[in-house]
């Protein structure tokens, strides 16, 4: 009964949380995409009606302001590279709106690349605005911040003091997700007291919910109201219904983290209301998810169940990951309270899949693609360069060619070749260098996949197991009637421990994908922690020193040697048969080196270099990312060193 009782407020805490960030997404992309009068200036005529009814679309059809986009992209001409951008912006918006990230990210960087060729400034603003916008909700705060730096920058180059409003209150909403109060509320004040934002009421009203829900976070309920109900009049001046919509999702949402439940679903069915007139399908989904979270509190289960059911199917029509989550969050609380015990574990399974798909898989791709984009673009500058060393081949062939006409034409000409061969030398160094930098590029990827190959092993063997025991001991509960009672509370009994079990395991699986342990005491902490694991076993002594490590390293070098450390041990417990284990890490200005030693049976390094199964590949490939160097030193019956050195800067 303690589990299940830390269950139910580990999902009510998530519920809050999630819902909370799923209003930074609608406020966040209401700001990058508010209207704009000086777009007119920069459309062709024979598209300017279109574009204006596909921005109306993005809000509420997203699939269909893209299919429109796509239509327009098709009959544009090659030329009016205008036009071209702003139907990619647009299709990168409708994916936005639906949440697909990584497809809004590609086509924002194909519109971008084509804005900054004919220093399109205005576009480039408001594509470097929206992909900030991205990038904050991922997480990425830097990244994100860096984007909106160059927004505002290009938005003086392009004379438009009116969006910067917009993208101070993104940067706001960046410091509000870093919980750093002061400074966000410094930024939607700025934003908020703008002439631009006095002017723009729809801008107005976004700020005003951004500060709410500041205030909201500081506990300032009162005063989080007072701005809610100014927004909610901005709003409703305007006719800004979608602004009006979410103003009352967020004030229902207050109200429910307060369990004030009659206000809570007052105000979810003045969200629904205005979502259903408006037909703003989303939204409408949204605010059923809070007033089924308020049924659920009043324990008014079929109906909740019913909202719950709805959110599910707006999810798998809109494909709404985000929604789906909720969804699926929704339908265990529910199931729980209603005794089915076995389906709420299966629906929180299935909301703890989506999140990850979401907030984790979706990340690690578009982290991927970035490093792609990378090696392609650094891969193009080294085209570029051998073609410019061809070229002045070319040049240098030619003028000694005339030289030595003029003067002596056998030592000229002999003077040619030389150089020529040299040159081609210089170019095969360069074709050499691409071919190892593609190489370095597919052994990066190959250590992926063997990675979540590993996980798969360990969620299968481990996880799978505890899972098909509970669901065995569930299933002679279900069907076997004429069991004593002792027996039924000793079936019982396992299952619990089953499932505690399984509960244990995905947070040692999550401990190892992510460790906290290395976040709150760094590589020095971690290093023990290990050490003091496998000094437990009695089978392997492990020690360590570690020398300069008083200053937090990269998180990049950090994982990096952290996941190295992992493999290191797990080798040597596997395959080295050794008693002990020491393991050095020293640190300077300039670098930080590993060294390991143990006193096991050693190997050939040399047999194998074409084989992974001691994980050696995975080690080499993590280090030479860094520009670091690996050397290892192990015969046979004479135990292994390998030492590893990476450079800090």
């Amino acid at each position: 009964m303690k589990k299940a009782s830390t269950y139910r407020t580990r999902m009510s805490q998530g519920y809050f949380s999630f819902t909370v960030i799923l209003f930074f997404i609608l406020i966040c992309f209401m700001s990058c995409h508010s209207s704009d009068k000086n777009e007119d200036v920069y459309v062709s005529e024979p598209f300017k009606n279109q574009f204006e009814e596909i921005h109306k679309l993005v809000y509420e059809n997203p699939s269909l302001a893209r299919e429109k986009s796509n239509k327009i992209l098709k009959s544009v001409s090659a030329d009016d590279k205008k036009s071209r951008i702003i139907c990619l912006k647009y299709i990168g918006s409708s994916y936005a709106f639906e949440t697909n990230y990584s497809e809004a990210i590609k086509y924002y960087k194909q519109s971008l690349e084509l804005a900054e060729k004919i220093n399109f400034y205005f576009e480039i603003a408001n594509l470097n605005n929206n992909l900030g916008t991205i990038y904050n909700e991922f997480g990425n705060y830097r990244s994100a911040y860096i984007y909106f730096i160059k927004a505002l920058e290009n938005y003086d180059l392009a004379g438009n003091q009116q969006k910067k409003t917009g993208t101070l209150n993104n940067i706001g909403l960046t410091y509000l997700n870093l919980n750093h109060q002061e400074k966000a509320l410094g930024y939607f004040q700025k934003a908020l007291h703008s002439s631009n934002a006095n002017k723009d009421t729809i801008l107005a009203s976004t700020i005003l919910n951004n500060i709410a829900i500041c205030n909201f976070t500081k506990k300032q309920m009162k005063l989080g109201l007072e701005n809610l109900k100014r927004s909610i009049y901005l709003s409703e001046k305007t006719k800004n219904i979608y602004g009006t919509c979410v103003s009352y999702q967020i004030m229902g949402n207050m109200f429910l983290t307060e369990n004030k439940l009659d206000k809570a679903y007052e105000t979810y069915t003045k969200s629904i209301n205005i979502a259903e007139k408006a037909n703003l399908i989303h939204l409408l989904a949204v605010s059923e998810v809070g007033i089924s979270r308020v049924l659920l509190g009043q324990n008014r289960v079929e109906e909740a169940l019913q909202y719950a059911n709805d959110v599910m199917r707006v999810s798998i029509d809109k494909k709404s990951q985000s929604l789906k989550a909720d969804a699926h969050q929704l339908l265990s609380s529910i199931y729980e309270k209603k005794g089915d015990f076995r389906a709420s574990l299966k629906e929180y399974q299935n909301h703890v899949k989506v999140k990850e798909e979401l907030n984790n898989n979706t990340v690690v791709n578009q982290i991927y693609d970035v490093e792609v984009d990378y090696l392609n673009q650094l891969n193009k500058m080294q085209q570029l360069e051998l073609e410019k060393k061809e070229l002045a081949i070319s040049n240098k062939n030619i003028w000694l060619l005339f030289l030595s006409i003029i003067f002596l034409m056998i030592f000229g000409g002999l003077y040619l070749l030389y150089r020529n061969h040299q040159n081609k030398q210089k170019v095969r160094l360069q074709e050499t260098i691409i071919e190892l930098t593609k190489k370095k590029s597919n052994a990066a990827l190959e250590a992926e996949i063997q990675e979540r190959k590993r996980i798969g092993r360990e969620l299968h063997d481990s996880l799978g197991y505890l899972l098909s025991l509970a669901g065995l001991n569930a299933s002679v509960l279900q069907k076997r009637k004429d069991i004593t009672e002792e027996k039924k509370n000793e079936l019982l009994t396992s299952l619990m421990e089953s499932i505690d079990d399984a509960f244990d395991e995905v947070r040692t699986i999550s401990h190892n994908l992510a460790p906290s342990l290395l976040s709150e005491q760094g590589l020095k902490g971690t290093l023990k922690n290990i050490s003091d694991k496998v000094n437990q076993s009695n089978k392997l002594k492990m020690s360590f020193d570690t020398f300069g490590l008083n200053h937090k390293l990269d998180d990049l070098i950090e994982n990096v040697l952290y996941r190295t450390l992992q493999e290191i041990v797990n080798n040597t417990i596997k395959h080295a048969e050794a008693t002990e284990l020491f393991i050095q890490i020293a640190q300077d200005n300039n670098q930080i080196t590993l060294m390991a030693e143990d006193n096991g049976k050693g190997f050939d390094p040399e047999s194998l270099k074409d084989k992974s199964s001691f994980g050696l590949s995975h080690i080499r490939s993590w280090i030479e990312n860094l520009n670091g160097t690996i050397d290892i030193d192990s015969k046979m019956n004479r135990g292994t060193i390998i030492s590893i050195l990476i450079p800090i800067e």
